[in-house]
């Protein structure tokens, strides 16, 4: 019996998941250096995402290693350290302000996002917190308002960065591991009216938020303006046809889109691949998720599968934000495409999150 066990938690691991998350990096690395290769920096975009890659890989091993169990010990501890590291990017001595932004804390030649951690961080002390309440939680002084109480110090502390985009991701990962930890609906859907105030309220108090909102509801009519982007990223999957333009030439890439390596990766991945290639990325990216949550829902605690659903819903709002915004459906936000765009940060925390879920999928007997 003890072997039994043991073979569960370190033998058997998810090969779909941890294949599919590779597959999606390489693809990542791919169209990073089509982006890239023609600029003036060459090859140095390249080359530090594969530093990333290196170093997520790591911590995603390790964290596919650690019991997840651990991470409950650990929520409380996680989350101060990086509130703490959010709440410093305010401060001019410590935060670096890149376009208008405090997001980032330089180390050495290279720049940290605190937020990426953050969100690990809340679905870390949300699970904890959720299983331990058990039927408390459908009691909503106990089971919704301490949440929503840490929600709005954390939104806070964004929304002055600021990152509007992060803030609409961790609003909606708290409502559904809330709705998925046994909250009452009507706890759950009576707030949402204020919160949906204070966001309008939020966007309509800064002129260059609202001039996204005019581009983005006819980008073409301010095509020069707030629109340009909008309408590049568009431009690029239209031109892509069925099987793309082929590898390496983009024409929207070269001065045209701006953001191509980061936020605006997939239309260029549609430009050159074309339909086949964007369904392709697309098909990858479900697999992803669909092993994800299919892990949370044979995992045999409420912590673990709290755990794994919060970190992929983490993953998945933000493919879908990212993807809306570059066909317009969503007005820009600044998140990057998970596994793809460039950026250590973002790539670091989400292959941790996918090693935390891996961890996650050992408890199964038998993974098919």
């Amino acid at each position: 019996m003890a072997n039994a066990k043991a073979t569960r938690q370190y033998g058997v691991y998810d090969p779909w998941l941890f294949y599919t998350t590779f597959t999606l990096v390489g693809l990542g690395l791919l169209m990073i250096f089509s982006a890239t290769a023609q600029s003036s920096n060459g090859l140095f975009y390249l080359r530090r995402q594969v530093l990333f890659v290196i170093v997520g890989t790591v911590f995603m091993v390790t964290a596919s290693r650690i019991p997840y169990r651990c991470w409950k010990k650990l929520a409380v501890p996680f989350m101060v350290v990086t509130l703490a590291l959010v709440i410093a990017t305010l401060f001019p001595v410590i935060g670096h302000k890149i376009k208008g932004a405090s997001r980032w804390i330089r180390i050495g030649g290279f720049s940290v996002q605190p937020t990426e951690f953050l969100k690990i961080a809340l679905v870390m002390l949300m699970a904890a917190s959720l299983s331990k309440k058990a039927e408390n939680v459908r009691k909503f002084e106990i089971g919704v308002v301490p949440h929503l109480i840490l929600l709005g110090i954390i939104a806070i502390a964004v929304i002055r960065q600021p990152d509007f985009g992060t803030v609409v991701i961790l609003c909606a990962v708290t409502w559904i591991m809330l709705f998925l930890g046994g909250a009452r609906l009507l706890h759950i859907v009576g707030p949402l009216v204020p919160l949906a105030i204070v966001l309008a309220l939020f966007v309509t108090g800064e002129g260059y938020r609202m001039a996204r909102i005019k581009a983005f509801m006819d980008p073409w009519a301010v095509e020069k303006n707030g629109g340009y982007q909008v309408t590049r990223s568009l431009m690029a999957y239209g031109s892509g046809g069925i099987t793309g333009k082929g590898l390496s030439n983009s024409e929207l890439k070269l001065k045209h889109l701006p953001e191509c390596h980061t936020d605006f990766i997939f239309p260029i991945l549609g430009e050159e691949l074309g339909l086949i290639g964007v369904l392709s990325a697309l098909g990858l990216y479900v697999l992803l998720l669909s092993r994800g949550f299919l892990a949370a829902m044979r995992c045999p605690d409420m912590f673990g599968c709290l755990l794994a659903v919060g970190i992929c819903a983490v993953i998945g709002l933000q493919i879908i934000i990212n993807l809306a915004v570059t066909m317009g459906i969503l007005p820009p936000t600044g998140l990057t495409l998970p596994l793809m765009s460039y950026g250590g940060s973002s790539l670091l925390c989400t292959m941790t999150g996918i090693g935390i879920v891996l961890n996650v999928a050992r408890e199964e007997p038998h993974v098919r």
